[in-house]
């Protein structure tokens, strides 16, 4: 494994600079919180003086290519040469935060967005500041100077690299309002740029959390309970203490931490200790408990998250009754869940995979008694994340383990820990009905859906509104682009108590398989073709028009499936993007099969197809996995899958052939980690409809 120095806040911003006469481009932003003198978090840029430009980014990186992309961003105004380009992951800091905020997270398919104008603002200053340098050397006129590959030209042919002129830059003042290129002239944004990332972890260089290592540091596993929630009465643990390689075992609020020199001395330790466990909150509770529960939930009054007519308007009419049942998933991501962490004095160190660094320094200071901002949390690359490492149960395990061993822990989740005791896709409950009226158009649509909230469950009660509204509840169900003038959308605050977190796509998950699935049963019901159907129901929308004809073309839906061959088709706008699939599948036995995807994608400004493609493949697999056989079931409080062969994901030979066809629309990107997902799910389902007449309502398919 690698080894890691400790490395102190100045060192880790400041390393390479004092070598030679460096130019740092510090800009303020709005609403940024400034940090004291010697820790200098608005230094986003550093040219060195042989030309090397390091660009420190405030985003974790988990295999959606956000460090790339967003350096394509800066590259594009800068005008530099790719090569010359090295990225630093940014300490916890609030100027590498969201602009609006300085929070440091990373989900909610933000990367780009978030970055889209601040990267080409200090992109666009930095060049000028090179260009001015430039024209005071030579005396000439700075607009007469031509900027390309790290290089500035005069007229006469002078030439002068970027690290021949950072000192010169360095000594200038930061342009306030740097004009930003017009789209015709980009240089980088909408290039299938390499990913800058793919050697290192090609050669096994990339650094993982699973893989810090320091001398002297101990390892820690957890004993969580048999059921969810059950706290600890008492433990002994004497045989495990008796063990070589075993230094302590300690209580903590989620279970019992064996303590030890390696993790396979502290995993096999597991056995050797005795724990009483108190009662689970959760301990009685099943499945056919659960769906009873959730039914019963659906009858209570809810929150109105949209109104508009008289849903009453269509009754009696033609309409379509559904009740849709969506059950709790696991994140499972490659890389099991750890972290590490040091906590001395007035000061904790944290280095891992965390998708929400603010959350993990607010978690950790709780822990420490200290003020958060004296928790520097250094990021590492993320074998997955989809959410789950947004979550900060394992940061504070690691603190309280850390504080009580008084010494630097690395906390490993093995992944039958992460998957027993952690956190979950909300299971979710929803009763919709639709009408049309004598033409054959949609009257009325009313929806109820009884979910929990995982903004509160994560922390992120900014996502709430004053009403006590959770977005992501009912994303995906309101606000449609289907031309419905009578609309009802309720949402349900149900809570079962097993612990949620954000989960691929959120809302998008569970709510358009709701919608698109009715969309289609409301199109059989009318006489129409499903993608006519969707045609007619969006006018005043013509981004999600081109997206649906341009899907129906690459799919020659206008021509009938090869016999055994069942085709289905939606459409849902997510995370500011538009994307729609069509999934052809058969029926091979008794197992069903996708045998191909159309996806069709508008995200905005494509700033790099390849990515975008990667990331939609990416997305249509994960959804691929939880349609035919994810979920999480409970047998008296106790989850009962816990390893890829009883939460089985989709596996080579299953994969479809998946093709990706990426247009542009807007003037700014959209979203591209997540918005993939959520047609998948009614795509799969439509085709097996149009195939054998089933309507599948209840997920997985296997349930």
């Amino acid at each position: 494994m690698q080894k890691l120095a400790p490395i102190t806040r100045r060192g880790f911003l400041y390393a390479g600079a004092a070598a030679g006469g460096g130019l740092f481009v510090a800009l303020a932003w709005p609403n940024a919180v400034r940090a004291d003198d010697i820790f200098k978090p608005n230094d986003f840029i550093e040219i060195a003086d042989d030309g090397a430009i390091t660009l420190t980014i405030g985003k974790s990186e988990m295999g959606q290519g956000t460090l790339t992309g967003i350096a394509q961003l800066l590259a594009d105004e800068l005008e530099c040469a790719w090569q010359d380009i090295r990225i630093v992951q940014a300490p916890s800091a609030p100027v590498f935060g969201f602009p609006h905020n300085g929070f440091m997270v990373t989900g909610g398919s933000t990367g780009l967005r978030s970055e889209w104008v601040r990267m080409r603002t200090m992109g666009a200053a930095a060049r000028m500041m090179l260009a001015q340098a430039a024209a005071n050397l030579w005396a000439t006129d700075v607009a007469k100077l031509q900027i390309a590959d790290s290089v500035v030209t005069a007229p006469d042919g002078r030439r002068a690299g970027f690290g021949e002129l950072a000192a010169k830059a360095a000594k200038l003042s930061v342009p306030d309002r740097p004009a930003l290129k017009d789209s015709g002239s980009r240089t980088f944004i909408g290039k299938s740029m390499a990913r800058m990332d793919t050697e290192k972890k090609v050669t096994g260089e990339a650094l993982y959390g699973i893989d810090v290592e320091f001398a002297g540091m101990l390892t820690a596993v957890i004993i969580a309970p048999p059921r969810l929630g059950a706290p600890v009465i008492s433990f002994d643990a004497t045989r495990a203490l008796a063990r070589s390689g075993v230094s302590n075992v300690v209580s903590i609020s989620s279970g019992v931490a064996i303590v030890g020199e390696h993790y396979w001395a502290v995993h096999s330790a597991r056995d050797d200790v005795d724990v009483e466990w108190g009662e689970s909150p959760l301990a009685g509770l099943n499945m056919t408990d659960l769906r009873a529960d959730y039914r019963q939930a659906l009858a209570r009054l809810g929150k109105v998250a949209e109104a508009t007519g008289d849903v009453n308007e269509g009754r009696g009419r033609r309409a379509v009754v559904r009740e849709f049942e969506q059950p709790y998933l696991a994140h499972a991501c490659m890389e099991p869940m750890n972290i590490t962490v040091s906590i001395e004095a007035n000061r904790a160190v944290v280095w891992g995979p965390t998708q929400a660094q603010t959350f993990v320094q607010n978690a950790v200071a709780k822990v420490a008694g200290i003020d958060p901002k004296n928790v520097t949390v250094h990021t590492t690359f993320l074998g997955g994340g989809f959410g789950r490492r947004s979550a900060t149960d394992f940061a504070t395990a690691a603190a309280e383990i850390a504080k009580a061993a008084g010494k630097i822990v690395k906390l490993v989740y093995s992944r039958e820990d992460d998957m027993q005791a952690g956190y979950y896709r909300p299971s979710s409950m929803t009763r919709a009905a639709a009408t049309l009226d004598d033409a054959g158009r949609i009257a009325s649509l009313d929806v109820k859906i009884a979910v929990p909230s995982v903004s509160k469950w994560s922390g992120a009660h900014f996502l709430i509104d004053k009403q006590g509204l959770d977005k992501h509840a009912v994303e995906g169900l309101r606000q449609l682009a289907y031309d419905i003038p009578n609309t009802r959308v309720e949402w349900v605050d149900h809570d079962p108590k097993v612990p949620v977190q954000f989960w691929r796509s959120v809302g998008g998950s569970h709510n358009p398989f709701v919608i698109e699935s009715l969309i289609d049963d409301l199109a059989t019901v009318a006489g129409k073709d499903p993608y006519a159907f969707r045609r007619s129901l969006l006018r005043g929308h013509p981004r999600h028009l081109a997206v649906l004809d341009r899907l129906a073309k690459e799919a020659d839906w206008g021509e009938p499936p090869a016999a055994g061959i069942g085709r289905g088709i939606a459409l849902a706008k997510s995370f500011d993007s538009i994307v729609g699939e069509v999934a052809e599948v058969r029926i091979d036995g008794e197992t069903l099969r996708v045998e191909r995807v159309y996806c069709v994608v508008d995200c905005g400004i494509a700033v790099n197809p390849a990515l975008i493609e990667a990331q939609m493949q990416s997305a249509i697999v994960y959804g691929l996995s939880a349609f035919l056989r994810g979920q999480i079931t409970l047998d008296n409080g106790a989850v009962e899958q816990s390893n890829f062969h009883d939460y089985e994901p989709l596996r080579m030979p299953e994969m479809p052939e998946i093709k990706v066809v990426v247009l542009e629309g807007g003037d700014r990107p959209g979203g591209v980690g997540e918005p993939g997902l959520p047609p998948i799910l009614p795509a799969v389902a439509n085709a097996l409809r149009a195939l054998n007449g089933t309507r599948l309502t209840r997920l997985p398919m296997q349930a």
